[in-house]
């Protein structure tokens, strides 16, 4: 993704929504001003692709407290989508585009939201299957590090109610998914174990994994000083409050 803002500038204010969201889930009895948190970024030319990065997370504080956003966050990211638009469809859309995109256009619609007409937006994820595409789609090979690693970027999908073709195949494939978290934390990879501890938490009513709490717990130790993991992380503890 491209920006006017410095590669410095830009991170940070990634990681200051992040932290942002982060405060948020943890605080869930006060509403989330993200439309006033991303006008603060905005004022150094960061805010709409900080919200584009961060993706359907700018949302979940929302999907997770069962409030719905006002308009101006609606139309905060409305303007990031805008200002940083899905890659051409050419010779075919980009399946992690597609994928993110499909998540976001989800989730809008579940708040009441036609993003439809959203300029920039991946039209695959518009007009896409219910389920979302597959990771198979994704990632080439299947063996189970790949997936993994696959599956890390998409935590997109990763939220309560999206219930895409790549949460189904989470659920079929725990194992490889506690492999590959575990091979994360001996790797030191804290944000790649933390993405797939936050796929684990989802349906943990269906499957019970006993690492998955010390798991949690030893990330959030070791990534003190880390915004994009510790959001990951907290996301990861709504989400196993909300399956149960």
């Amino acid at each position: 993704m491209s920006t006017s803002a410095s590669p410095t500038r830009f991170e940070a204010a990634t990681r200051a929504l992040a932290a942002d969201v982060t405060r948020a889930l943890r605080d869930h009895e006060h509403p989330f001003p993200l439309e006033r948190r991303v006008a603060a970024l905005d004022e150094q030319g960061s805010g709409p692709g900080a919200v584009r990065v961060l993706g359907t997370d700018v949302l979940a504080p929302f999907v997770l407290s069962g409030r719905l956003p006002d308009p101006g966050d609606v139309a905060v990211v409305r303007a990031a989508v805008r200002a940083f638009p899905a890659p051409p469809a050419t010779p075919a859309p980009d399946p992690l585009w597609a994928a993110r995109d499909w998540a976001l256009y989800r989730v809008l619609r579940r708040f009441g939201v036609d993003a439809s007409e959203w300029e920039g937006l991946c039209l695959t994820a518009v007009g896409g299957s219910d389920t979302g595409p597959g990771l198979s789609e994704v990632a080439k090979s299947q063996r189970w590090p790949a997936w993994c690693a696959s599956l890390a970027q998409l935590t997109a999908l990763a939220l309560p109610g999206l219930d895409s073709a790549v949460r189904a195949e989470t659920l079929a494939a725990r194992v490889d998914l506690t492999r590959g978290l575990a091979r994360s934390m001996l790797r030191r990879d804290h944000l790649t174990a933390a993405r797939l501890a936050r796929w684990l938490a989802l349906d943990t009513h269906a499957a019970a994994e006993p690492l998955l709490d010390p798991a949690l717990k030893h990330l959030e130790l070791l990534s003190a000083d880390q915004p994009r993991v510790l959001l990951e992380l907290a996301l990861a503890r709504r989400i196993t409050e909300t399956e149960h």
